[in-house]
């Protein structure tokens, strides 16, 4: 539930880039997408093709990218641009300001408050798994992971095989966008493992939430970037926090024992400890690297929340100390917007059609240039031919 943090950073962060002029998608400006957990269903958010799910999308303005061709020499003498070829526009992205509303509107179903006795939780998982995969699957419906619109990472743990298991766009196994969800967030204690076909290897994965080994998944995405990109050279990783605070333990002179290890009334201390020091590892490290800018987007809520806190009272609060977190980073995410904004390449995505027809009966506002003018008129001419009722009747309305 502590993902309402960062979907209200990311919520701000696109304001900042509307506020700068900058109307393009949020996941545009990025070249990959990485997430663990609870983050792990944000950056698939950010990165599924969105009008092929049931996420909300962002309709409102469409994005024509150029290119730019070398000046003649007339036009150098009379400080002219150059020529400029239409390549296609970006694909539509999700509402960011809508993705907390995953949490608000569906906190409850995933995690009811009426689950059983202590005693039985010993010996089954907290939770039924079937609410959460059920709304994942409508999320998400049965997309391919390698369809996403730019390259899309999460983190998730083997333990059949004891190591960690990367599901990604640029190697995805086969999976789909709501598997990965699913393998991601299968929070050891709350949600049964994700037992999963892997349609590359022919065999079934026993996948589990990837916090277990990358709780801050900055480094894997860091090593992945420098795969899918060698040439690059330098790297920027705005990493956005859910505002755990640093677990600390009280250890008596006669010591704790394993139960006091494992106290799940002192919030299994073992395990926090564990989530803590990797959290504290990346922090330490990831700013020392040469070629790496890390921001980092951070702050903690007063106290400590549980992982299901889905009380009207705790959520109202939580949100409230987003908006608290976000005031305290906000000179830090203007400085990211500002870097974000100056990006003129994409080429780390498939561009879509030239024509963009709207995908429902809101109204879609479009930033005019003369060099527009032509597609525009094409645009204006189906619209006048067909009623706007009519469009999603159509064979392929895209």
């Amino acid at each position: 539930m502590r993902g309402l943090i960062p979907a209200v950073m990311l919520a701000k962060l696109s304001a900042l880039l509307e506020s700068l002029g900058d109307n393009r998608p949020l996941y545009s400006h990025f070249d990959l997408l990485a997430g663990t957990s609870t983050g792990g269903l944000l950056a698939l958010a950010l990165g599924a093709p969105v009008l092929k799910t049931n996420l909300q999308p962002d309709t409102r303005y469409i994005s024509y990218i150029y290119d730019e061709q070398q000046k003649t020499l007339m036009q150098k003498l009379r400080g002219k641009p150059g020529d400029k070829t239409l390549r296609g526009t970006l694909p539509f992205g999700v509402d960011n300001s809508t993705l907390e509303s995953l949490y608000l509107q569906n906190g409850r179903q995933i995690f009811p408050r009426s689950q059983g006795r202590f005693f039985s939780q010993i010996f089954t998982d907290k939770y039924d798994v079937q609410p959460l995969q059920t709304l994942l699957q409508h999320m998400f419906n049965d997309i391919p992971l390698s369809e996403a619109v730019i390259p899309t990472m999460v983190m998730t743990y083997d333990v059949a095989h004891g190591r960690p298991f990367i599901m990604s766009s640029h190697d995805s196994h086969g999976f789909l966008f709501w598997e990965a969800a699913r393998a991601t967030s299968a929070a050891p204690t709350f949600f049964k493992p994700a037992y999963l076909y892997d349609r590359e290897e022919k065999n079934m994965q026993t996948l589990i939430d990837g916090g277990v080994v990358a709780n801050n998944p900055s480094f894997y995405a860091y090593r992945l970037a420098k795969e899918l990109y060698p040439n690059a050279k330098r790297f920027h990783i705005l990493s956005l926090s859910t505002a755990s605070s640093d677990f600390t333990f009280t250890v008596s002179g006669a010591g704790t024992g394993v139960i006091g290890w494992i106290d799940p009334a002192k919030g299994a201390p073992i395990q926090k400890i564990y989530a803590t020091s990797q959290m504290q590892v990346v922090d330490q490290v990831a700013p020392t690297i040469p070629d790496l800018s890390y921001y980092r987007i951070h702050g903690t809520l007063g106290e400590t929340y549980k992982l299901d806190e889905t009380t009207s009272g705790t959520l109202s609060t939580m949100h409230q100390g987003a908006h608290k977190i976000y005031q305290e980073n906000e000179e830090q995410l203007k400085e990211f917007a500002q870097l974000l904004s100056q990006r003129t390449h994409f080429d780390q995505m498939e561009l879509g059609p030239k024509e963009v027809l709207p995908v429902s009966h809101a109204p879609v506002q479009l930033e005019v240039t003369q060099e527009e003018v032509p597609a525009l008129d094409s645009y204006h001419n189906f619209l006048r031919r067909y009623q706007i009722e009519d469009i999603e009747k159509q064979e392929n309305p895209q």
